[in-house]
């Protein structure tokens, strides 16, 4: 009789370890998890549309090092990803700018570095559809992208900056710091 008593005793005591090692790794991996989402996603709320930056560097283009590159590979270079829904009951009209980043030139001490807009690539890539390539000085006011969204639905995309083949680099410490804007119309 003894014998069960104690092999019942040590079930218990370990089934309640087993639980407890379950709960503690259960709310680790929530906190680990949730600690990071501040630091891949970054969410951008207008009266009418949510826009979503995807990934580590948000809405901040930053061009640090000048590397000339073809338009293939230029679309295969890190992305800048977005996500925009539109949660109202009616159409929504939107425009994607990319404006210069003043407070990351003035920060960083380096706007007589300012990579020429004629040299710099852009890429946009809405989900379904095909890549559109641009220099960044063509675009008129800086505008990627005017689109109407319908309501309750929402519409991905991939932006690539790079600086085009054919270019002479001048001086190595150039830099390029912008930001992407949705602003709503």
């Amino acid at each position: 009789m003894n014998y069960k008593k104690a092999m019942n005793k040590m079930v218990a005591k370990t089934t309640i370890f087993i639980f407890l090692i379950l709960a503690l790794a259960c709310v680790f991996t929530y906190k680990i998890y949730y600690q990071f989402v501040g630091q891949r996603d970054k969410i951008r709320n207008s009266p009418s549309l949510e826009v979503t930056y995807h990934g580590k560097y948000g809405e901040e283009v930053n061009f640090t090092k000048i590397t000339p590159v073809t338009d293939s590979v230029g679309l295969s270079s890190n992305p800048h990803k977005i996500t925009i829904k539109n949660s109202t009951t009616k159409k929504v009209k939107y425009k994607i700018v990319v404006v210069p980043n003043k407070d990351k030139y003035l920060e960083e001490d380096c706007g007589e570095y300012k990579i020429p807009d004629n040299i710099i690539k852009v890429g946009i890539h809405p989900r379904g559809k095909v890549s559109e390539i641009y220099n960044l000085d063509d675009l008129d006011g800086n505008i990627l992208e005017t689109a109407v969204l319908s309501p309750q639905s929402s519409v991905d995309y991939t932006i690539r900056f790079w600086v085009s083949q054919n270019t002479l680099i001048q001086d190595a410490d150039m830099h390029f710091h912008g930001i992407i804007e949705v602003v709503e119309e």
